[in-house]
């Protein structure tokens, strides 16, 4: 599971940084 979360993480940080860019924090 962690070798999955290790590879998800990228993209899920890369959609929260652009959820936050939209939301305008």
């Amino acid at each position: 599971m962690k070798k999955i979360e290790a590879i998800i993480k990228p993209f899920k940080l890369d959609e929260v940084k652009n959820a936050l860019a939209e939301v305008g924090i």
